[in-house]
């Protein structure tokens, strides 16, 4: 059986395809090269899956779709029952109206809930099925958050009592944060905030404000009226989103008890499980958390697919290459020796592009599409900041041999950077964030290549760190293609890139 999901938001457009025998997925703004790239008319994606897979969508059992109503045209509309019925459960999917499916181009399809698409599409990490799914984002389908136990939503918020989404991304607007997307706001306030002190007293007084009060925790004029003189709250603007940030953090442990035990297996997704921070928080007060690097909308097919499988009694999907099984591109595995070099380079002082094989699933680089540099390096962090041409209050990731985590940080990491934890003071400069933090992705030998990059370069230096940032430029998608990799190298002050088994070096 062939079954489809088509996620297409007013960003992150992502499409997932099963074979029958395997799972294919693609973020489209990798391939067209579009930042948050999105449809400008629906019915382009057909032709999309047609370039990327082959794939005649006439051919295909089952389709699902998941997109903003708004964006039909306005003599089309699906009926505002049915949308209730997703939002408070009562159904996960509905049916498109015939004159629906015909714009879009198929004969029959659905229509999926926005978060419970969120809620399954961390399938492919679920060592057992999850006693609790919690999604939590910006809007999504006009909840901020839902709550799912038993497959059944048991709580949800309501967007007019606010979303973190919604209020990390005001925030970052006040903080005057420069962006091309509104959805590029949350990570860079989630840098910035680290520059501001914690003001204990905000902190507490924040208290007076639960999960149901998230418009009040993150209204600046609070902060104003705290400080008593709106231009004294104004010039500590860096210590207000501080604060919050903190207690936003604490909050959300708060919020994840009400549902779950200490042990529990949580699911969690939704766009503000981007967040290392609070992540690291959570997964200290829950062990068994399991967050997907895909968990903003672009993990939204993924979820869609899972639902399909479902429906249809299937037995459980896998992804064995995952999370590097973006269709773009891929090259051959590099030789022995073209490690060595690679290695030798970093070693050097060099900052080295490395694109392998096929791209990663989600927004971070773990191995595959990568910018390396020797984290120790003095003044290490200004130079790859120069080479992005990004801000440079913003942090880096690391990479590190998974049997040397232990001996270089402590705290919470995975295989993906989804958590916040700390180097060792002194050590490793360029990943160390002002607040004495990094995120951090353990490598071991699911990743060969890039698994003897660090081995090689650990002989060298006697270091298995190595700084990792994505391979791209400021305000570009991360290269889906071998001229991409190429390009950035020609464009920027890259030292070198290794593409496969090709070693571009000036």
């Amino acid at each position: 059986m062939k079954l489809l999901s088509v996620a297409m938001p007013q960003h992150d457009v992502n499409m997932t395809f099963f074979d029958g025998r395997e799972v294919r997925y693609i973020k489209l703004e990798r391939t067209r090269q579009e930042k948050r790239f999105h449809f400008q008319s629906l019915p382009d994606w057909k032709s999309e899956v047609q370039s990327i897979w082959g794939v005649d969508p006439a051919e295909v059992d089952d389709i699902v779709f998941s997109f903003d109503p708004a964006a039909l045209p306005a003599t089309l509309r699906i009926e505002q029952d049915a949308l209730l019925r997703l939002v408070r459960d009562v159904s996960k999917a509905e049916r498109l109206p015939p004159a629906i499916c015909r714009y879009l181009g198929v004969e029959k399809a659905w229509f999926a809930s926005h978060h419970y698409s969120h809620a399954l599409s961390t399938w492919m990490l679920e060592a057992q099925a999850p006693a609790v799914r919690v999604v939590i984002d910006g809007l999504g389908d006009g909840r901020p958050w839902s709550v799912y136990k038993n497959e059944q939503l048991v709580a949800a918020g309501n967007i007019r009592n606010g979303s973190i989404g919604w209020g990390i991304r005001e925030a970052g607007k006040l903080l005057d944060v420069k962006y091309g997307h509104y959805n590029d706001i949350a990570g860079k306030v989630m840098g910035l905030q680290c520059y501001g002190k914690i003001d204990q007293g905000y902190f507490d007084w924040l208290d007076k404000f639960n999960f149901g009060r998230i418009k009040d925790l993150w209204s600046v004029e609070h902060w104003y009226a705290y400080k008593n003189d709106p231009l004294l709250g104004k010039l500590g603007h860096l210590d207000w989103i501080a604060t919050v940030h903190a207690k936003m953090g604490v909050m959300l442990v708060d919020f994840f008890k009400q549902f779950a035990g200490g042990q529990d297996h949580i699911s969690y997704s939704g766009g503000v499980a981007q967040n290392v921070v609070w992540n690291a928080l959570l997964k200290r007060a829950f062990p068994n958390l399991v967050i997907a690097p895909h968990s903003s909308d672009e993990g939204l097919s993924l979820g869609g697919i899972e639902w399909l499988r479902r429906q249809h009694g299937l037995p459980a999907l896998s992804m064995p290459a995952f999370p590097w099984a973006q269709s773009d591109t891929g090259v051959p595995a590099p030789s022995a020796e073209t490690i060595a070099l690679a290695a030798q380079l970093l070693a050097q002082g060099k900052i080295v592009g490395w694109y392998q094989g096929n791209g990663e699933i989600g927004p971070r680089a773990l191995g595959n599409r990568s910018i390396l540099m020797d984290p120790r390096l003095a003044q290490g962090k200004q130079r790859i900041n120069s080479v992005k041409k990004r801000e440079h209050y913003r942090p880096f990731g690391a990479a590190v041999l998974k049997d040397h985590f232990a001996g270089h940080f402590a705290g919470e990491a995975d295989a993906f950077m989804l958590y916040a934890c700390r180097p060792k003071a002194g050590e490793l400069d360029a990943i160390t964030h002002v607040d004495g933090t990094c995120r951090v992705q353990l490598v071991d030998e699911t990743n060969p290549a890039f698994e003897r990059l660090l081995t090689q370069f650990f002989a060298l230096t006697g270091c298995p760190v190595l700084l990792n940032t994505s391979l791209n430029l400021a305000g570009k998608p991360i290269a889906a293609f071998p001229e991409h990799a190429v390009a950035l190298f020609h464009d920027s002050q890259i030292d070198a890139v290794v593409v496969g088994d090709t070693v571009h070096r000036r």
